[in-house]
């Protein structure tokens, strides 16, 4: 058997065997023949390439060049950008897409798009009540507190309305629940509409709703409680048993003043407002400043 054929059962344990073989013995036989010293390199760096992929070290760097080696470059790449678009995915961005991995990409892809829906579904149960659609207390507290700080900053005016629909627990007791919710819906598309998109109007807590006014002077934000009251009490409530009721609203108002620690200073005097109006007879606008 010549020398050169003597190296081919060390070069095909290069492929085949788990441990690595002497390579400094190789290294020196294959040293007198350059076609054999190419293949020995070239084994060795994809030997070297193919583990470290096995064992997820996408950091390994071979400076071989070749048909394979290129092949076994890309992959490398490609999974150094996927362990990246799967970080953003862990940090909320759900926009990331793979279009070179074959059905890996599908399922990448499919996975996305199901972590975005889910993402939007729960920003919205967050932050929108699911009976009216309109923004619930958590956004109202979010709302009131960076306007509060804003305003304080600014001395900009900041008022609250406090309203609570007027009797609603006999519509509940009357007609039931049910029939109670088309009242809140409906109030709510009456209302939602009279507002600036740099107000606020959200959903409180059962019958009572709140809306913040930014920039508006006293006199405004008691015309706003007036006109709102008024359009609730002129316009019909349809119920879906075929019944039409009438509603009023009882309106509760005061601003930011010199002294308030927080939102929850002025939602405090707010809220003393209206049980004035409720006390004073309902269907009327109080004003605390």
């Amino acid at each position: 058997m010549h020398e050169d054929q003597a190296l081919i059962p060390l070069i095909i344990s290069l492929l085949t065997d788990q441990k690595m073989p002497d390579s400094e013995a190789i290294a020196k036989a294959v040293s007198e023949y350059p076609d054999f010293q190419r293949l020995y390199e070239q084994i060795v760096a994809i030997r070297e390439l193919s583990f470290s992929l096995d064992k997820i070290d996408l950091n390994k760097t071979v400076y071989s060049k070749g048909i394979v080696l290129s092949h076994l470059k890309g992959l490398q790449s490609k999974l150094k950008h996927l362990t990246w678009w799967a970080q953003r995915v862990t940090e909320g961005d759900y926009n990331q897409k793979v279009d070179y991995l074959g059905e890996f990409s599908e399922v990448f892809n499919k996975m996305t798009d199901t972590l975005s829906a889910t993402s939007l579904q729960l920003e919205d149960l967050a932050n929108f009540d699911s009976l009216t659609r309109i923004p619930n207390r958590l956004s109202l507290s979010k709302f009131l507190d960076a306007s509060f700080k804003n305003c304080g900053f600014t001395q900009r005016p900041l008022f609250v309305l406090t309203y609570d629909i007027d009797y609603f627990k006999r519509v509940n007791d009357s007609f039931g629940h049910a029939a109670g919710d088309q009242v809140l819906v409906q109030f709510a598309d009456i209302l939602k509409v009279q507002f600036r998109s740099t107000d606020i109007f959200a959903r409180y807590g059962g019958e009572e709703f709140v809306a913040v006014l930014l920039d508006a002077a006293s006199e405004n934000a008691l015309a706003i409680g007036a006109r709102t009251l008024r359009s609730i009490e002129n316009n019909d409530f349809f119920l879906e048993c075929g019944k039409v009721l009438k509603i009023t609203v009882s309106v509760g108002v005061s601003g930011m003043r010199q002294g308030d620690e927080s939102y929850e200073d002025i939602m405090k005097r707010s809220d003393e407002a209206l049980y004035q109006a409720k006390g004073c007879g309902r269907n009327r606008v109080c004003f605390i400043r």
